[in-house]
């Protein structure tokens, strides 16, 4: 498989083989974390991929063994002293979740290991994920303090419905494997061994396929899927809400526990 570095970008990797792109998110020793420096590099990448129309479908995985995405690196959440006014502004996740939306073809999240906070958005932003055995997922936002954004829950919302998107937000939890199946967060479980086997088989599958078909029926998709919209005051409600949280002696205390390995002490302040 041949090995080619777009934008001289060390933490995002493009191998293509045939019509098959893939996508390497390459922070190994941070278990994949992801910084704004990767989410733009991802962005640059897919905007790049777009343009050719020789490589219709993606597979986005995480080096090494050990993670798909283990969530933003929470040393460099933008955590703040008072809540910031970035309306009108998106987070560099969710310009890398558009990104995904955006681009034409199909995106396949082949998930090894942890996916977790904006690593488990990350893969719920693709069109289908395929898991291993090894799979964890979950988003720990209600353990960090964290109102999440409205366009990640609506993400969830629109794939898990209202109880399991509710369930997953408010506990916290941690899912392994076959409750990823059963609560609708992959599209299928396998082995390890044959992770890699199975994703490229179905990647492979898709790219034989008409281009206009399936260009056309993820644009369809996302379009049924977008609908209805937020109106704009709600949408900036939801806005300050997350931007509270990030100024909130909560998110604070939360990453003072996560460097001194404890449990928070939460105050709801």
């Amino acid at each position: 498989m041949m090995e080619r570095r777009l934008f001289m970008a060390e933490e995002i990797l493009v191998r293509d083989e045939g019509r098959i792109s893939t996508i390497l998110i390459n922070r190994p020793d941070k278990k994949n974390a992801l910084t704004v420096t990767c989410l733009g590099s991802l962005c640059r990448v897919l905007q790049y991929l777009s343009y050719r129309k020789n490589v219709p479908v993606v597979v986005l995985r995480g080096a090494g063994e050990e993670s798909f995405c283990a969530g933003f690196d929470i040393a460099s959440l933008p955590i703040t002293e008072q809540p910031v006014d970035m309306r009108g502004e998106s987070p560099p996740l969710e310009e890398a979740l558009r990104a995904i939306e955006n681009y034409p073809y199909p995106v396949i999240a082949m998930i090894r290991g942890a996916a977790l906070g904006g690593g488990c958005e990350l893969a719920l932003g693709c069109d289908i994920r395929i898991g291993a055995r090894s799979a964890v997922m979950g988003v720990p936002s209600a353990k960090l303090g964290l109102v999440y954004p409205h366009q990640g829950l609506r993400r969830f919302y629109r794939t898990l419905g209202p109880s399991r998107c509710a369930e997953i937000l408010f506990t916290g939890r941690s899912y392994r494997a076959d409750d990823c199946l059963t609560m609708g967060l992959v599209n299928h479980i396998v082995d390890d061994g044959v992770l890699e086997e199975f994703t490229y088989s179905m990647a492979g599958e898709i790219a034989a396929n008409a281009p206009l078909a399936i260009t056309g029926t993820k644009r369809a998709l996302a379009v049924i899927g977008t609908y209805p919209r937020l109106e704009k005051g709600d949408e900036d409600d939801l806005d300050a809400l997350f931007l509270k949280s990030l100024a909130s002696a909560d998110i604070k205390e939360a990453r003072a526990a996560f460097f001194e390995r404890r449990k928070p002490r939460f105050k709801g302040l």
